[in-house]
């Protein structure tokens, strides 16, 4: 017949987590993940901005080129 085991005796109870290395692994992904949201928001941002750039540099460019001509009279 098969012998009984007492509760708490025999096989391991339940056993404490290393919780350090849990909240150390949550850090870094956390961290990791804060990274990646702020550089897909400055890439989001200068891709929104971009025309906006380019436009105001083509109309300095060509002011800047036609600027000594207007001036001089010519």
């Amino acid at each position: 017949m098969a012998e009984e085991i007492a509760y708490g005796q025999g096989t391991p109870a339940v056993i404490e987590p290393a919780m350090p290395l849990f909240d150390q692994i949550v850090d870094d992904i956390k961290y990791k993940a804060q990274l990646l949201a702020r550089e897909t928001k400055l890439s989001s941002g200068v891709i929104a901005a971009t025309p906006q750039g380019f436009a105001i540099g083509f109309f300095l460019a060509v002011a800047m080129m036609l600027g000594p001509f207007l001036l001089v009279g010519v």
